[in-house]
C-alpha cells in the first residue's frame, strides 16, 4: 500500500512539474508575440504619419507657389536723355509683345512723380521684338512708371517701377502725406470740372462722375475720358475708363482704405487735359 502510494506521489509530482515549466515556457512564447505585434503596429503608425507629413509639405509648397506674383510678363523700364525705353520680356527671358490693343493703343505708359505733382500719359511704340520708345519730357526728380498692357495669352502685373531724371537721388521726403480736400471743382486752362463721389468705402464699388462746365468731352483713345488713380505710397495702381453712355462716369474698386490721389483726363476742345483730385477712402 505504501509503495503505491509514493508511485502516485511522484506521478502526481511529474504531472504538477511539467504542467508549470509548459505555462512558464507559453507564456514567455506569448509575451514576445504580443511584443512583436505591438512593434508593427507602431511602424504602421509611424509609417502612416510619415505619408501624412509628405502630403503636408506637398500642399505647403502649393501654398508658397500661389503667394508669388503671377505676372508672367516682365517689364523693364529705362530712361537715357528724354527716350525712355520699355522691354518686356517672358518668364524666359525671351522678347514679349503679343499684346492686345486697348484703347486704340498696344501700351499706356502712366508716369508720376513720387511727390504726386507730375503726371504724364504717354504711348510708346513698338520699335523692335518687345522693345517700344516714347519721348519723356520730365522735370528733375524721382518718378515711378506703370506699364499698362494686355498681352493675348500671358498673365501680367502691373507694378511700379522707379525712374530717375538727372542728378536727383531720391529721398524720403520725396513721400508726400496726402490731406483730404473738399474742393470738387478743379481749373485747367479755360475749363471747369466738377467731381461727384457717390461713396468712399472699400466695401462697394465707388462712382465717380464729372461735370465739365461749357464744354462736352471729347473721344479721347477711344472713350469720353480716362481716370488714373495711385494711393499715397505709388504702390497701389488703378486705371478705369467711362461706364457706356454719354456721361462721364467712372467706376472704380479700393482693396484697402488710404489717401489716393486721382487724374481724370479729358479731351477738351482737341486739347487733353488732366484735373488731379484727392480721395480718402475709408473702411
Amino acid at each position: 500500500m505504501k509503495k503505491w502510494i509514493g508511485s502516485a506521489l511522484v506521478y502526481l509530482l511529474l504531472v504538477v512539474g511539467g504542467y508549470t515549466a509548459y505555462s512558464f515556457y507559453a507564456g514567455d512564447d506569448a509575451t514576445q508575440s504580443d511584443g512583436n505585434h505591438g512593434d508593427h503596429q507602431e511602424e504602421e503608425k509611424n509609417g502612416g504619419n510619415e505619408e501624412e507629413g509628405h502630403d503636408g509639405g506637398g500642399h505647403d509648397e502649393h501654398g508658397d507657389h500661389e503667394g508669388e506674383s503671377s505676372s508672367e510678363v516682365q517689364a523693364d523700364v529705362k530712361l537715357e536723355g528724354e527716350e525712355m525705353t520699355i522691354t518686356l520680356t517672358d518668364l524666359d527671358g525671351n522678347p514679349m509683345d503679343e499684346l492686345v490693343v486697348s484703347h486704340e493703343k498696344l501700351m499706356h505708359l502712366i508716369v508720376i512723380s513720387e511727390d504726386l505733382e507730375q503726371f504724364q500719359h504717354l504711348h510708346p511704340e513698338k520699335v523692335s521684338e518687345g522693345v517700344f520708345t516714347t519721348d519723356a519730357d520730365l522735370e528733375e526728380g524721382m518718378y515711378q512708371a506703370f506699364v499698362d498692357i494686355k498681352p493675348s495669352e500671358l498673365e501680367y502685373v502691373n507694378e511700379a517701377h522707379p525712374v530717375m531724371v538727372g542728378e536727383h537721388g531720391g529721398h524720403e521726403d520725396d513721400h508726400v502725406h496726402l490731406e483730404p480736400e473738399s474742393q470738387w471743382t478743379k481749373e485747367q486752362g479755360d475749363y471747369s470740372v466738377t467731381l461727384d463721389v457717390n461713396n468712399f468705402s472699400v466695401k462697394e464699388n465707388v462712382v465717380l462722375s464729372f461735370e465739365i462746365e461749357e464744354a462736352e468731352p471729347e473721344d479721347y483713345l477711344g472713350a469720353l475720358g480716362h481716370v488714373v488713380v495711385v494711393d499715397e505710397g505709388l504702390d497701389e495702381f488703378i486705371h478705369v475708363h467711362p461706364r457706356e453712355g454719354e456721361k462721364p462716369v467712372f467706376e472704380a474698386h479700393f482693396s484697402k482704405p488710404g489717401m489716393y490721389k486721382l487724374w481724370a483726363e479729358f479731351k477738351l476742345n482737341g486739347k487733353v487735359y488732366a484735373f488731379p483730385y484727392v480721395l480718402e477712402i475709408t473702411e
